[in-house]
């Protein structure tokens, strides 16, 4: 007799043994049978529906939210908030269709954050992703089109966004030899993704604004991200700026604005003489930002495709090693605008040439002197200042 045979006749001969034994296969016969409706429910999940989540901070949620309420099945889905002066779909479950494919949603609210952060998951009875990619475009109002979006990243990640109306280069005034030398630079680095992995370089794009207040820094990248397709990501804080960095697509600008105000100093020089003064006092005994700046522009943890451009009104501020080439590849000055540029601008406003005597200004004082008077007035102005000036 084998040892498998006296093993099961003696497990035969005990009726407590074979009863317990008899009991625990049943119990896990049942627990498996259980669960097979839920693994094919979850596999059915997986192979048939196509999902997408919209979180409240990005911009595409109002537009989901209020496009959804044109779509759903009011019969399976009753629950309404007043939101922004109007009815709209309330939390909970329902749903709905689009372009003859059936969706279902659910809309969540969680508060265990300082701000309730609000969720939309989307699953379309479909495996084609296109008809996702159509929703989201479908979704959005014409006038949001038209517009490029803007997202906000703090030490603690992204903190929200908001939308900006496009505008062309040809509405910045600035002196046209910067916007072609940006856009050059800009056209060539787009496609130039194989020119730098075949030099084992890596593949992005740093550029510095340097000038006084009120040159058109900001306009200049508001006007290019707009001409170019980019959407906006603007570095709040210097703290996690890597972590933001690895968030960006090929359509993403990264923005890092008066990076000289919003930490603490940006000079190695500066910090030994304790230099802290400022938004960023106190930061030294932290830790400078300093690291995480250098490393996230050019190091280990720098992306393929990275694109961002610094501004600062004090370069001098900012240590030697931020702006080197290999970390920063176009360094320039926007300063005040040339008379030719002024003229430009004159002719913008007024509708006609003008400005025969001109000491270099900014944009942003032109722009104050041509909105609160008139064209002779203004030349006036101008000439007078200019005769001052010089003596």
């Amino acid at each position: 007799m084998t040892l498998l045979e006296t093993l099961f006749n003696a497990i035969q001969s005990n009726p407590i043994l074979a009863g317990g034994i008899g009991t625990l296969a049943f119990g896990s016969l049942m627990y498996v049978l259980r669960a097979v409706p839920s693994m094919l429910l979850d596999l059915i999940e997986r192979t048939v529906w196509t999902k997408v989540f919209v979180e409240s901070l990005s911009n595409e949620y109002r537009d989901v939210d209020a496009y959804i309420e044109g779509r759903r099945l009011g019969f399976f889905s009753r629950s309404l908030e007043m939101k922004d002066g109007r009815l709209k779909t309330g939390f909970g479950r329902g749903w709905g269709t689009y372009g003859g494919i059936l969706f279902r949603y659910s809309k969540n609210k969680s508060t265990q954050q300082i701000a309730p952060f609000e969720t939309i998951t989307l699953s379309f009875l479909t495996r084609d992703r296109r008809v996702v990619e159509r929703f989201m475009t479908d979704c959005k109002p014409e006038d949001h089109r038209n517009s490029i979006n803007v997202a906000m990243y703090s030490a603690g990640g992204s903190s929200g966004g908001l939308r900006r109306r496009k505008r062309g280069l040809n509405t910045v005034f600035v002196d046209q030899a910067i916007k072609d030398r940006l856009v050059e630079r800009f056209t060539w680095f787009l496609g130039a993704e194989e020119w730098h992995s075949s030099r084992g370089i890596p593949w992005k794009l740093g550029i510095v604004l340097h000038g006084p207040p009120g040159t058109g820094k900001t306009s200049l990248i508001h006007a290019l991200a707009s001409d170019f397709g980019f959407d906006i990501k603007y570095i709040k804080s210097l703290h996690g700026v890597g972590a933001a960095f690895l968030t960006g697509g090929k359509t993403d600008l990264f923005v890092i604005e008066d990076i000289d105000t919003i930490s603490g100093s940006l000079n190695r020089e500066a910090a030994k003489a304790g230099d802290l003064q400022g938004p960023g006092a106190g930061v030294g005994a932290r830790g400078s930002p300093l690291h995480e700046i250098l490393n996230s522009m050019d190091g280990m943890q720098t992306p393929d495709g990275l694109k961002f451009i610094v501004t600062t009104n004090h370069i001098t501020k900012l240590d030697p090693a931020i702006v080197r080439p290999g970390r920063i590849d176009d360094v320039i000055e926007v300063g005040p605008l040339s008379l030719e540029s002024a003229r430009q601008m004159f002719k913008a406003f007024y509708g006609r040439d003008g400005i025969e005597r001109y000491t270099p200004r900014t944009g942003a004082e032109l722009q104050q002197l041509f909105s609160t008077l008139g064209p002779e007035a203004a030349e006036a102005a101008l000439s007078a200042a200019t005769k001052s000036a010089s003596g």
